[in-house]
């Protein structure tokens, strides 16, 4: 049965209409051309009239909406539905495909760029280099010309004697006087002996770290060092600091450090002496000289306990890990330093005489060590310009070396020539003095002959025992040959004795002369200023 409300239509028309579709279709409730609504519709129309009067509801609670709002609210299936997944189109995936590649593209010339710019950076050092080397070869041709060139490299920078192997740092930086020791570790060594064996903890304490840089700069740098305006404690950090730089230890590698080690280990005094010894010998000898100048100065250092307040053991904690070695290796070299360095000992340096030095050497031994050391000196300072650190300085320095060494074999010349000379005069007195000698003691012989031949010398000589006369004769011979073999050798240990001391009174004859002789030299210098 249709359910139909003629009166109520009548009079409500669109009542279960919503308000939506009363404004949109005003025109379909019009008497003519349209038919009456069904109740399916109306019903319908019911339901969207709630729905919009809660809609408005929320509305008027959250304020004015925005049109997109207003749109939702209008259209209320759409927001009943949930966004549906879509598959890519072709052409969406052809636009994705295409930014991936655009991206790619973009990486790839990134990764070119830095790449390029990596190579323009090779290329710029390669060349830097290529020009450094021609810079030094222009340096070292020009220094062959004879031009005065200021350095551009720092020698102490290209050729340090810190952080270096042993040999090289005494190449670099030698004692002029033929020990094989570093500058640096002599200088350290003498100004501690002198000046350190009063100081508590001596090794102990550590010196301010900018005095002991300077110096080691300064030492890289060839410059002069006077080691007097710092106290004991900055000579023994810096001599610390060279040992602990070394790239090998003093013993040289692992296997031989073990076989001290091994040595140093045994209970057997006399076995671990000569085993220590044996082992010593086979360094090289630059190790060698180090390792002993290092023990004995430390030896040095333990016989004044009282005043340092280190004793054996204290040396051992504090410095086997900068010798890199054991506790017990380093006491035992201690304890054995004057059987193993028996013919090592610690002389204090004296540098080669500066340019302009009025005092030279007086003795014959005085000029020839100096000259052994200005020699040792000029073949440091060719070798340092062979290797293209040329400055005027060192060149002045160069020239004044060879006018000392110059004067020094002209001296040493001269003063060989002359006491050749009186030597040669004393000689030829000696000569005429033993000829007349032999003249009478020829003569002395003549005269016993004569005497033996005297019938008179034989009736003067008692005879102990009665004999024929030929018998006497016969006895008195053999007594005079054998008075005569001891005359003989008494004869000749007289002329021995006489011959050297001779030699000797000629030497010294020689030596006051030439001192004489400088002496005048220097008055008439002082005359002359």
């Amino acid at each position: 049965m249709d359910f139909e409300s003629p009166d109520v239509e009548k009079d409500f028309p669109g009542l279960y209409a919503s308000e939506s579709g009363r404004k949109s279709n005003e025109s379909d409730f019009s008497d003519d051309g349209h038919d009456r609504p069904s109740k399916k519709e109306l019903l319908i129309g019911k339901r969207k009239d709630k729905k919009d009067k809660k809609d408005r509801g929320y509305a008027t609670l959250e304020g004015e909406s925005s049109p997109e709002e207003d749109i939702e609210t209008k259209s209320p299936s759409k927001s009943k539905k949930s966004k549906t997944f879509k598959f890519p189109s072709k052409k969406e995936k052809r636009e994705k495909s295409r930014e991936k590649d655009g991206k790619d593209k973009e990486t790839d010339k990134e990764r070119e760029r830095k790449k390029k710019d990596k190579d323009d950076k090779d290329t710029d050092k390669e060349k830097r280099k290529d020009k450094d080397k021609e810079k030094s070869k222009q340096k070292l041709k020009d220094r062959k010309k004879g031009k005065h060139w200021e350095e551009t490299v720092d020698i102490g920078e290209e050729q340090p004697i810190f952080g270096v192997a042993l040999q090289m740092a005494v190449e670099r930086g030698r004692c002029h006087d033929g020990v094989e020791l570093p500058l640096v570790v002599r200088n350290c060594i003498d100004y501690i002996e002198e000046y350190g064996m009063t100081v508590d903890g001596l090794y102990k304490v550590s010196a301010v770290k900018s005095k002991v840089q300077h110096l080691r700069k300064l030492y890289n740098q060839r410059e002069v060092v006077d080691m007097s305006e710092f106290d004991p404690m900055v000579a023994t950090s810096l001599l610390i600091l060279f040992l602990r730089e070394l790239p090998e230890p003093i013993l040289q590698n692992g296997e031989v450090v073990s076989r001290f080690e091994q040595a140093a280990s045994l209970k057997e005094v006399a076995l671990r002496e000569t085993q220590l010894i044996d082992l010593i010998s086979q360094l090289p000898k630059c190790n060698k000289t180090l390792l002993a100048w290092v023990i004995l100065h430390l030896d040095h250092l333990t016989a004044h306990e009282k005043t340092t307040k280190m004793n054996a053991q204290s040396i051992a904690m504090t410095l086997s890990p900068v010798l890199q070695m054991s506790h017990r290796l380093l006491l035992a070299l201690l304890l054995h330093c004057k059987a193993l360095f028996a013919n090592v000992e610690l002389s204090k340096y004296i540098p080669p005489l500066a340019s302009g030095s009025p005092n030279l050497p007086d003795t014959m031994d005085a000029i020839a060590a100096e000259l052994a050391k200005q020699e040792s000196l000029l073949s440091q300072i060719h070798m340092q310009m062979n290797a293209g650190f040329v400055t005027k300085l060192r060149e002045e320095q160069l020239w004044e070396v060879q006018r000392l060494i110059t004067q020094l074999k002209i001296s040493l010349d001269s003063d060989e020539e002359l006491r050749e000379r009186l030597i040669y005069g004393e000689l030829l007195a000696m000569q005429e003095s033993l000829g007349s000698r032999i003249a009478e003691e020829r003569g002395e012989i003549k005269r016993l002959a004569e005497l033996l031949m005297n019938k008179d010398f034989e009736r003067s000589k008692p005879i102990a025992v009665p004999c024929t006369p030929e018998e006497a004769d016969r006895v008195a011979i053999i007594e005079l040959v054998l008075e005569n073999q001891m005359l003989e050798k008494k004869k000749a240990t007289l002329v021995r004795t006489i011959i050297e001391e001779n030699i000797a009174c000629v030497e010294l004859r020689a030596q006051f002369l030439i001192q004489q002789l400088s002496d005048q030299d220097c008055m008439l210098a002082a005359k002359k200023i």
